[in-house]
């Protein structure tokens, strides 16, 4: 056997294996066959053209009509020259005679005289001497036929119909390609993904080891469901992600339908509702019956919170398009007529606290696989996945930049490593080195320096001192986190100066100890504005407004009042999704107010306490800011020869 008949044979195999191959390759020869239909349209427009050209032609080789009067008419008569007429009565007294004649042409010396055909036309008067000589001339003469108000109503209509025919075709040929036609605009805009268009594995997903094991079990089922069924297990019909934006939902569920090498709708919650009620069902219903079709299959909806919200929430009891898409999506996950097809549903939102509590119930999202910010180890993870495709410096510290970057979503760290790739390029390196990275975090953290704002020097001033009363308090406070950058360069839009400051680990609850701490921080720099320049400025208003929510919460939420006691108080106000009751008396709230100020007011005179007692230090980190305008923690320490407390 030769070689190509072998491989041909090899690839027949391949394909009956993999019958989605052939899908594949049938869906992409079907927009070959329609790009060689479509120079029809131009076919018809040429030949629309022609016939107009023709007609254009014709008519502009009329004859000429001459125009007589009734001597010159009954001279041409005498003589014979008349071939035929059409006489046509204007009134009683004048009636209008049209027909054809032998003109003489012009002659030529030497030739004899010639004739041709031409057209006349004159008015005469009604009289029954003329009559009688058109009627004794009948044997010779004929009737005129003038057939060109054929051709001028061509001409008149032809126009309109070219033109009405050419927007037909432009505008039902838009249609049809944007799928919006009278009878499809209730199909479903899922984009259908073939296996072999998917690269995304698992093995691109780091640091939610959790929920990959979770979905492992879909993925094994699509692969191998006799397994599960002669065991008599039920596989989860639907999964919800959750989480916050950028730790990775949408790619997880791009993972899944790697891994399982099935056929995968993508489409996001929004494509669902229009304007048109009961065209967001249809697309539901068309989409679960084209899934059906191609199973066993993925089905992920980004976003569903757009069209899952609960049912009657919000003012006059909801968007009656969206509910009704939402129960249409109801019925067809776990309705009466459903039937168990090997369709399986990926969902993800940020607010799965807005989703409606049928659509959440087993049958229909049977898990809630939650995607948290990543830890410390999880953040090196993905920091190595992402380091791959930039080039970087061998001695680089991935440990100290996963330590230094608490709170950063997978999302975070993949803007940090191509802002530090960024950086290196704009500076000529051939790789990224370790101030890159630092820098790329802090500018996705706290916003990108701005060196050309232009502040006064009293301005300067005045943040040099407000960022190091912040320092100060930091570092004399014990449950306070370490300083990791000072600064009175802008960063971002919303303050002249940072004091950053960054955990050494991990943190997911918070003590009282350490928020109170935190609240004389945010006081520490209006506090060194007043005891500097002996009074206060606007630049304190964003700690004044954190200080007041955390104030708040201690007291209204988290039970961290001895005198209140732990009891959770609501804040009164309502929100879209409910109404939030005020569960306390008007008498209670002053005291409520109360607490909250008198924890405000303990905390600003623990920062005048600090300050008060270190002014030399004060005044020594605010001329150094002057000068350098950046300082980091190591520097600080040194300047002031001091450790913080641990």
């Amino acid at each position: 056997m030769s070689e190509k008949q072998k491989s041909k044979n090899e690839q027949e195999t391949q394909n009956e294996k993999n019958p989605s191959k052939n899908k594949k390759k049938i869906k992409e020869a079907l927009p070959k066959n329609e790009k060689k239909n479509f120079p029809a349209m131009y076919v018809w427009l040429a030949v629309a053209i022609a016939i107009s050209c023709f007609f254009i032609y014709d008519l502009s080789n009329d004859k000429s009509t001459d125009e007589w009067d009734q001597t010159k008419f009954i001279q041409e008569l005498n003589k014979g020259a008349v071939k035929s007429v059409k006489i046509t009565p204007v009134n009683s007294l004048l009636f209008e005679i049209k027909g054809t004649y032998n003109k003489p042409k012009t002659a030529v010396e030497g030739e004899p005289l010639s004739f041709e055909e031409a057209i006349f036309s004159t008015k005469i008067i009604n009289s029954e001497e003329l009559k009688n000589k058109i009627s004794n001339s009948t044997a010779s003469i004929k009737p005129f036929n003038d057939d060109k108000w054929v051709k001028n109503l061509i001409m008149t209509m032809l126009p309109i119909v070219l033109i009405v025919g050419l927007l037909y075709l432009v505008f039902s040929r838009q249609i049809k390609q944007a799928g919006r036609g009278a009878m499809g605009f209730g199909k479903s805009r899922a984009r259908m993904i073939m296996p072999n268009e998917h690269n995304t594995t698992f093995d691109d997903i780091a640091g939610a080891e959790e929920a990959k094991e979770e979905i492992v079990e879909i993925v094994e089922y699509l692969k191998d469901p006799i397994k599960f069924q002669l065991l008599g297990a039920k596989i989860p019909k639907g999964a919800l992600l959750t989480g916050p934006p950028g730790t990775g939902k949408t790619l997880l569920a791009k993972a899944v339908a790697g891994e399982a090498s099935v056929p995968f709708y993508s489409i996001s919650g929004s494509d669902f509702v229009e304007m048109f009620v009961g065209v967001g069902a249809s697309r539901v219903r068309d989409m679960f019956e084209e899934a059906r079709r191609e199973a066993p299959c993925l089905i992920f909806i980004d976003e569903i919170d757009a069209v899952g919200r609960s049912r009657f929430s919000g003012t006059g009891g909801g968007h009656d398009e969206r509910e009704q898409t939402l129960n249409a999506m109801l019925v067809e996950m776990d309705g009466l007529e459903t039937k168990d097809g090997g369709v399986i549903i990926l969902a993800a939102t940020n607010r799965p606290d807005v989703l409606d509590k049928a659509l959440l119930r087993p049958g229909r999202f049977d898990r809630q696989i939650v995607l948290d910010l990543p830890d410390i180890k999880g953040r090196k993870q993905i920091l190595n996945v992402h380091i791959k495709n930039i080039k970087v410096d061998k001695k680089i510290d991935i440990d100290k930049i996963a330590k230094s970057s608490p709170g950063f979503s997978g999302a975070d760290l993949a803007s940090l490593v191509n802002e530090a790739a960024l950086l290196a390029a704009r500076q000529d390196q051939k790789f990224a080195k370790q101030a890159d990275f630092e820098e790329a975090r802090d500018k996705v953290k706290w916003g990108r320096e701005r060196k050309s704002r232009r502040i006064t020097d009293h301005e300067k001033r005045l943040t040099a001192y407000h960022e190091a009363g912040h320092t100060l308090v930091a570092l004399n406070c014990k449950h306070s986190d370490p300083i990791h950058k000072v600064t009175i360069i802008p960063r971002g839009n919303a303050f002249l100066g940072a004091t950053m400051q960054l955990p050494q680990e991990d943190k997911y609850t918070k003590s009282r100890n350490e928020y109170l701490d935190d609240l004389a921080v945010y006081m520490g720099g209006n506090i060194a504005e007043n005891i500097v320049i002996g009074d206060v400025t606007s630049g304190a208003s964003s700690d004044i407004k954190q200080a007041t929510r955390i104030a708040r919460a201690m007291v209204c939420e988290l039970g961290m009042s001895e005198k209140i006691g732990m009891i959770h108080y609501a804040s009164g106000r309502a929100t879209q999704y409910e109404q939030e009751d005020k569960s306390y008396s008007e008498a209670f709230a002053h005291e409520l107010d109360m607490e909250i100020k008198s924890i405000l007011d303990n905390a600003r005179e623990r920062a005048i306490s600090i300050l008060t007692e270190k002014r030399n230090d004060l005044e020594i980190l605010a001329q150094a800011l002057l000068e350098n305008e950046t300082l980091d923690g190591k520097e600080i320490n040194e300047l002031l020869n001091i450790s913080p407390v641990l």
